[in-house]
């Protein structure tokens, strides 16, 4: 026989196991909350991106790291694009050939050139200069390079005597 007291399994609008959509409210607005969060983000990545919000230090240790990435490579259109326009107009300038082949040359004598820190960085209206602290891998011992930089447009680009 089949019970139909409602005590034993209520139903209905006023079910004690049944909070309904008032008990949803906190865990909605949070959600709201959230994607503006992230929506705001997101405008803010969009309106104004990362590389646009370095400052000159940031960009000038990109440059360096740019410039000697490159080399590691043997990448020439990299290369080139890390220097300066005055470096690029020398008489001295490498070839993409001879770039390619002193490059490989050091690479296979002393291994790839590892940057380990760049510092004293100064900053004078389109010009800098910092200290790169490097060692190629196969002689770990740490040297240190000063560096020229000028700024071209937005960028800073490796100008004058180099090093390694």
């Amino acid at each position: 026989m089949a019970t139909t007291d409602s005590s034993v399994n209520p139903s209905g609008p006023d079910a004690p196991d049944d909070p309904g959509w008032k008990a949803a409210w906190p865990f909605l607005v949070a959600v709201v909350i959230v994607v503006l969060a992230l929506g705001a983000i997101g405008l803010f990545h969009v309106v104004r991106p990362a590389s646009e919000r370095l400052t000159d230090t940031a960009k000038i240790t990109h440059a360096i790291n740019d410039y000697y990435t490159a080399k590691n490579s043997i990448t020439y259109d990299k290369f080139r694009d890390a220097s300066c326009a005055t470096d690029q107009k020398s008489a001295t300038f490498p070839s993409a050939a001879t770039f390619r082949d002193a490059a490989q040359r050091s690479r296979d004598e002393h291994g790839n050139i590892v940057v380990t820190d760049i510092t004293e960085t100064a900053v004078t209206g389109s010009t800098a200069t910092a200290n790169m602290h490097w060692n190629y891998n196969k002689n770990p011992s740490n040297q240190i390079l000063p560096l020229a930089l000028v700024k071209q447009g937005d960028d800073w680009k490796v100008c004058g005597p180099k090093g390694p």
